[in-house]
């Protein structure tokens, strides 16, 4: 996975930021079907961890197979603000599932693991999630994440100022997870300069210490 910090000034999503969405979301409609979302390697392989975790990729679809099911379905997507909206332009490009927290929400060490029974938390407009068997992001007050929803707790608001992004990658090495992550990354930092004035950024890539 890759982790970004930064200092922001986040915002309502403006003209510009529209802009780009849009052309975006126009090159998705002309380029892809709905069946072939999921092959999208960052999709697929994301799908395949939640199959080996225990968990339906069909019934909890990873965020970025949500994003572009709901364009190809001329669905349409809701504004939020500049750092959310910025987030869903990089998980729709590269079918990475960004989470984008408020840093300041957060205490303590952050924990990657497997949901169990007892674990939930209060996905973004969803309500208590089920995440048992989903990969699950953890701090000192518990449960906050997985690539399928991000919590109540942590969600970034106009006044947020400190900015937590993680880009969860289960692309092999050998199928070139390496290079698509980093892609993303880039991508990802850009956008923060472009649309919240970020400074101070500070990123970094770590992998799984188990398997």
């Amino acid at each position: 996975m890759a982790i970004i910090e930064a200092k922001v000034s986040n915002m309502p999503t403006d003209l510009l930021l529209k802009m780009e969405m849009d052309r975006l979301m126009a090159q998705v409609v002309l380029t892809t079907q709905l069946d072939k979302i999921k092959e999208m390697p960052a999709i697929h392989h994301t799908r395949a961890a939640y199959k080996l975790c225990g968990k339906d990729p069909n019934r909890y679809r990873p965020a970025a197979e949500q994003l572009r099911r709901r364009i190809v379905k001329d669905l349409g997507l809701y504004w939020v603000n500049q750092l959310v909206d910025l987030g869903n332009i990089v998980s729709i490009a590269t079918g990475y599932s960004l989470g984008v927290f408020d840093a300041d929400t957060l205490q303590g060490d952050i924990t990657l693991r497997i949901g169990s029974a007892d674990d939930h938390f209060e996905g973004i407009g969803r309500g208590v999630l089920n995440v048992e068997g989903l990969p699950i992001y953890e701090d000192a007050l518990g449960t906050f994440a997985t690539p399928t929803s991000d919590s109540e707790r942590s969600k970034v608001e106009l006044s947020t100022r400190n900015a937590l992004i993680f880009i969860n990658n289960y692309v092999p090495q050998e199928e070139g997870g390496d290079a698509l992550l980093q892609e993303a990354k880039e991508q990802t930092i850009e956008l923060l300069r472009r649309f919240v004035q970020a400074t101070d950024i500070d990123s970094t890539t770590v992998a799984s210490r188990s398997v």
